[in-house]
């Protein structure tokens, strides 16, 4: 029970409160990522597996190339205060996974925050003054622009973050709404149906265009290869609660000036990350060392694309593994939907899993946010993927199948 409450408090902290500063450099995540190390010890979870030493060859890559480069502050504190934290979510979600069976309750955490962070989200939308002052109320960081245009009560539609900025949300909103479709029962309720129309409505509000994209798209996956293998106990009400869920949401969207959100500002932002991209992926042609922080310190932008991001920052050897990771988990990640479609699951945890980790995949195309950056949540849902395949070595092995 004192691991289970201790990292759902350090799930919370990874979720929301990324700086909250206690004495100096050092931040509240700081302190429990030792704790959260320190209880990984106690319960024999401080191994690596084939993932953790595949990428800690690339960090070795950046952290080599940053200190070669004179940014050697930086890296060690990226390292202490990111990539350190994120390996201790992934050890500690292990655990829990395995060593407790508190899968469940991880996806239960997720999704109630998904939906809080919609219902905030909705609310800064529509002008709520409630809810473009609770980040602030609960010290949650948002960058000064945001808040400037709070107070002013100038959003115009364009900058609705949720309680974790509209990037970080469009992320997470994209594959909680996925998550709450996932039943341990093997079936989806209306409280499914219910959180999941939440987190969508709200995911569309917040206006990320590749989160909705990628949102849409999974759970559409989700839902597919659910329906196909269930097909014979899907039920009537199961398909007019997924029509009346759809219809709610465009009736809510009715409200919505449509016109006046960034889904209809395709401007200079659009044209110019693909130079960006471009510009950055020729840089590291003519110096394949890498090299992210001297890039950027010579006038270079951020590239907003993950294949451009591996290589800027591990180089081509560093870029070339973290790739080579990524590129593995999405083959594992079709071998789940496959190994559901033929012979199926007990509980679709795992498929829930894999479409979700697909849509944070799909968004770090467009975006910096990756397993590049020790993205947290990426490490967790990856975490309790490895898990769930180690615990039932076959249960993405087709070969086993008998169709």
């Amino acid at each position: 029970m004192r691991f289970k409450i201790t990292y759902c408090i350090y799930l919370i902290i990874s979720l929301f409160y990324e700086v909250i500063p206690l004495m100096g450099p050092i931040t509240l995540r700081h302190i429990l990522t030792i704790v959260m190390l320190f209880m990984c010890y106690i319960e024999h979870g401080l191994k690596l597996d084939k993932f953790l030493k595949w990428y800690l060859v690339f960090l070795g890559f950046h952290a080599f190339v940053e200190v070669y480069t004179g940014f050697s502050a930086y890296i060690v504190n990226k390292i202490l205060g990111t990539y350190l934290a994120s390996i201790a979510l992934y050890l500690a979600t292990k655990i829990m996974v395995k060593k407790y069976n508190a899968g469940d309750l991880i996806i239960k955490v997720l999704v109630i925050a998904g939906v809080v962070n919609a219902f905030v989200a909705i609310g800064q939308f529509y002008g709520s003054r409630i809810a473009q002052i609770i980040p602030q109320r609960l010290h949650i960081y948002i960058k000064e622009e945001y808040l400037e245009l709070y107070e002013k009560d100038d959003l115009h539609g364009l900058y609705v973050g949720g309680l974790m900025g509209p990037v970080a949300s469009g992320y997470f909103l994209s594959a909680t709404s996925i998550l709450a479709l996932y039943n341990k029962n093997n079936k989806i309720s209306i409280y499914n149906w219910a959180a999941f129309a939440i987190i969508i409505f709200g995911l569309f509000l917040v206006q990320e265009r590749a989160g909705l994209a990628s949102g849409i798209f999974c759970t559409l996956l989700f839902i597919a290869i659910f329906t196909i293998h269930n097909r014979k106990s899907i039920k009537s009400q199961d398909l007019v609660k997924f029509f009346a869920t759809i219809v709610v949401i465009y009736i809510a969207s009715c409200f919505v000036s449509i016109k006046d959100t960034r889904y209809f500002q395709l401007g200079l932002e659009d044209e110019e990350r693909p130079r960006l991209a471009f510009n950055a992926l020729k840089w590291v042609i003519n110096n394949p060392l890498g090299g992210k922080n001297y890039y950027y310190s010579l006038g270079g932008g951020y590239p907003h694309n993950f294949l451009v991001n591996s290589l800027l920052f591990g180089g081509v050897i560093g870029g070339t593994v973290i790739i080579g990771i990524v590129f593995s988990q999405l083959l594992k990640i079709l071998k789940i939907g496959l190994a559901y479609l033929v012979r199926g699951m007990s509980s679709p945890l795992l498929l829930s899993l894999g479409m979700a980790y697909l849509c944070y995949t799909i968004n770090s195309f467009f975006h910096n946010y990756s397993l590049v950056t020790g993205g947290e949540i990426m490490f967790l849902l990856w975490g309790m993927t490895c898990s769930l395949i180690e615990m039932d070595k076959d249960i993405i092995n087709l070969k086993s199948y008998h169709v």
